[in-house]
């Protein structure tokens, strides 16, 4: 029993975490348009750097996630873990835990979803920039690696 609410406990806090980290990426990227605007591209390298130092951190919270949540489908026979099925199968001495649970998700859900659209923003801003954009041969050179920063080739 105690073994289950520690990882219940365990999966809570690394949302915790994660969400802690989410929104220090959001923190660093909000400023990426006017980088973009103001035709900094070396700062923006920069700040895409720093951004993906933290997703490499949040991909490793990703997966201690998906291992707690394995554990605990594996122990409540669950085909996978879903807090709604885990509410009902848990027995009630862990509802309190589940509660905390659900709180933390909660909070995450608005924070990846603010962040997806500033990556779609950004994103939007950076081709409109590299569409725009007749600079000097070492300029296109940064733009070109600003956009692979953003998956475009």
């Amino acid at each position: 029993m105690k073994e289950i609410r520690d990882k219940l406990c365990e999966l809570a806090s690394t949302y915790e975490e994660q969400l802690l980290l989410y929104r220090r990426i959001g923190e660093v990227g909000s400023g990426e348009q006017d980088l973009i605007r103001e035709n900094r591209l070396e700062r923006l390298l920069q700040v895409l750097k720093d951004k993906e130092i933290l997703l490499k951190q949040a991909g490793e919270f990703e997966q201690r996630i998906k291992l707690l949540q394995k554990q605990l489908a594996d122990h409540f026979d669950l085909a996978i873990f879903s807090l709604p099925q885990l509410k009902l199968v848990a027995p009630a001495y862990y509802q309190e835990e589940i509660e905390a649970l659900e709180a933390t998700v909660a909070k995450l859900l608005p924070v990846l979803e603010i962040l997806e659209e500033q990556e779609r923003s950004n994103e939007a801003s950076l081709n409109q920039y590299l569409e725009a954009s007749q600079g000097p041969k070492t300029k296109k050179t940064q733009i070109r690696l600003a956009g692979r920063a953003y998956g475009k080739k």
